[in-house]
């Protein structure tokens, strides 16, 4: 079967339960970087604390929210149903369902119907979610046991296929983990991570989704996830989604897939012989490292092959990655951005990735989409021309909410040139030129309107090797092996792939 990957968020909301922005909002700022996205309601906490002195707002917004996502339930469905459309765009329906003892859970259908129903416990949410031939996602699991985290002891991976294990919220792929738990539900544990998981003997698979609160699926760098499937329809995306065909990536489209003795990741194979390990990366900006992981200990570690700046010069034209972040200046003043960036004759632009993200919204401070930070724009960031040598976009920021909490907005762009060949940016009316040279693995800081400013930077460019890894070998097997492998760019963006495993 050939498979082609495809980025989603399953996991994001807005004001039809509670959060800010619109279903169509949510819908089209998803469309411009997505191929498939679930807009989730916040439905159900059947063990909803009662200490209204304690917990008496966090009571209220829970309530009045579940209301308005059930009042509104048919129409959040009739819209994602409207937006979607085989190969070109889609969106699952989805719901949450709050428990401190259980953990929180999404639940999950193809769509595009999906009827909303509580249960009083897991055991009969499960229940509910077979009836409707969906599935139980565990989310935010690294919380401790008993507070909202993962009790493996409850766990079932026949309606759980997969787990999200990064979000906003932080990762919880292991203890070492980067992205920590900083939310006010409190830190990460242990026993809660997905490792602890796999040691206890479950099977399931991995993603990331963003839990955005501001209608912004897709939001750059709180989550997304990767999907290889035979074809962008509700039935195919639903078999990889089963299958375990899904891997994690906080923000960048690192196009990654591993092969095990020809399986792919999420599957369950038996084989007595030497294991045959086929790795394949392919990064939106220089890979650090690549770590392939047999049961949970790193069995190797691999780097891009390493091209000095003087073979890059005598290749002539050649692929590369540019990076082009822009916002700063001060973190309560709104600044609209304009861009025109154009390449000398002899390059071309292959490919535009963008790294958008919405307002950063993780807790909801009201009910309705009454909060003050939310994106006033239906789209805040839009690419709007791309030409062989050109490339137009706009965008709006602020300030970055601390020096811990970016709200920086950037494009990954893939071209075809040589050191020699020159861009010019023109930002907001000032033109900006470099030579691609300049550029090669550093980035330049440019000001618009000098100290404390928004600025842009441009930079760095960085050779396709610097993105690959690519590697095969054999591997002796050792019982029941379970083998995975996770992805670490320099700019600090990652995946994780789901497992295989091997029996004897």
């Amino acid at each position: 079967m050939s498979y082609q990957l495809y980025w989603g968020d399953l996991h994001s909301h807005c004001s039809i339960s509670y959060g800010a922005g619109t279903v169509a909002q949510a819908l089209e700022r998803a469309r411009r970087q997505l191929d498939f996205c679930s807009i989730t309601g916040h439905a159900f906490w059947p063990d909803m604390p009662v200490d209204r002195e304690r917990y008496g707002d966090i009571i209220d917004y829970h309530i009045e929210g579940f209301a308005r996502l059930a009042g509104n339930w048919d129409q959040l469905l009739a819209e994602q149903a409207a937006g979607s459309r085989s190969d070109a765009f889609l969106a699952l329906p989805s719901y949450e369902w709050h428990s401190p003892e259980y953990g929180d859970h999404n639940v999950y259908a193809a769509g595009p119907a999906l009827p909303l129903l509580d249960a009083a416990d897991l055991p009969a949410l499960r229940e509910v979610a077979r009836s409707a031939k969906a599935v139980v996602i565990p989310h935010h699991i690294g919380y401790a046991a008993g507070y909202r985290g993962i009790d493996w002891e409850h766990f079932d991976a026949d309606l759980s296929p997969f787990v999200e294990i990064y979000s906003l919220h932080g990762c919880s792929e292991s203890e070492d983990a980067p992205y920590p738990m900083l939310h006010d539900m409190g830190p990460r544990d242990w026993q809660s991570t997905a490792c602890a998981g796999w040691a206890k003997g479950h099977r399931f698979g991995v993603i990331a989704s963003t839990d955005h609160h501001g209608g912004y699926p897709g939001s750059y760098g709180d989550g997304r996830v990767g999907v290889w499937a035979s074809s962008l329809t509700r039935e195919a995306i639903w078999e990889a989604l089963l299958a375990r065909r899904v891997y994690a990536v906080t923000g960048d489209k690192i196009e990654a897939r591993m092969l095990v003795d020809g399986a792919e990741m999420g599957a369950e194979i038996q084989s007595s012989s030497r294991h045959r390990i086929e790795l394949d990366v392919r990064g939106s900006d220089a890979v650090d490292c690549v770590e392939i992981l047999k049961n949970d200990i790193v069995l190797r570690r691999l780097y891009p092959r390493f091209v000095d700046a003087g073979e890059i010069e005598r290749r002539g034209k050649q692929r590369f990655r540019l990076r082009i972040s822009w916002g700063w200046g001060r973190k309560n003043e709104s600044v609209p951005w304009s861009f025109d960036l154009t390449l000398n004759d002899a390059a071309a632009i292959t490919a535009v990735e963008t790294c958008f993200s919405g307002q950063a919204i993780v807790a909801p401070k009201g009910v309705g989409g009454h909060e003050t930070d939310a994106d006033e724009q239906d789209l805040p960031h839009e690419v709007l021309e791309q030409r062989a040598r050109q490339l137009s976009w706009r965008s709006i920021t602020k300030g970055n909410l601390s020096m811990r909490h970016g709200t920086t907005q950037a494009l990954s762009i893939e071209i075809e040139a040589s050191l020699s060949d020159r861009l010019t940016l023109v930002v907001n009316g000032t033109s900006i030129e470099h030579t691609l040279g300049d550029l090669l693995r550093r980035g330049r800081s440019h000001y618009l309107r000098g100290w404390l400013s928004e600025a842009v930077r441009i930079g760095p460019l960085v050779p396709e090797e610097d993105c690959c890894v690519r590697e095969a070998f054999d591997d002796e097997p050792a019982g029941s092996d379970r083998y995975r492998a996770r992805v670490r760019q320099t700019n600090g963006q990652w995946a994780w792939l789901s497992p295989t495993w091997v029996d004897l």
